[in-house]
């Protein structure tokens, strides 16, 4: 209803131009009722639809909004920036610790290898010494046993120790 009395005022001050009086010797000035123009232009202020207006706030806030939206969005580009610097930055401590890891492990398995043939080693040749001294320890056993079944010589030494005299 507001569009339909501005087109109406806007009509009326067509009207007052057209049947404004022209100067002599000029085209293009008139005579007009300075206060009949000023009614028809007050009429139309006041009947503006208000998108008419928050669209002149917007146009006259325009460079505010544009610089607000510029300073949002400056402040999301930083943000991605420093989760992405963040994101590298684990990824790569995350790399070197694994890397780090791998080389424990190696060199942790490696000297378990080496501990082991070590223990391996020490084991064979303790038991080797043992199974020397256990077949010497069986020989002597065997010796001593055949003497003591044997019948007694007389002047055999016993376990080869001369007789005393």
């Amino acid at each position: 209803m507001a569009d339909v009395m501005i087109d109406e005022y806007l009509d009326e001050m067509d009207d007052i131009l057209d049947k404004a009086q022209s100067f002599p010797l000029s085209s293009k000035k008139s005579l007009v009722d300075v206060e009949q123009l000023r009614e028809c232009l007050d009429h139309i202020r006041m009947n503006l639809p208000n998108e008419v207006k928050q669209a002149k706030k917007i146009v006259s806030e325009r460079k505010s909004i544009i610089d607000e939206a510029n300073r949002q969005a400056e402040e999301i580009v930083t943000r991605a920036e420093s989760r992405k610097n963040a994101l590298i930055s684990e990824n790569e401590i995350t790399r070197a610790a694994q890397a780090r890891a791998a080389e424990i492990e190696k060199q942790a398995l490696a000297k378990a290898k080496a501990v082991k043939s070590a223990a391996d080693e020490y084991i064979i040749s303790t038991f080797t010494k043992a199974e020397e001294t256990l077949a010497a320890s069986l020989t002597a056993i065997k010796r001593t046993k055949s003497t003591i079944k044997a019948p007694a010589a007389p002047n055999v030494p016993m376990n080869n120790i001369p007789p005393q005299r």
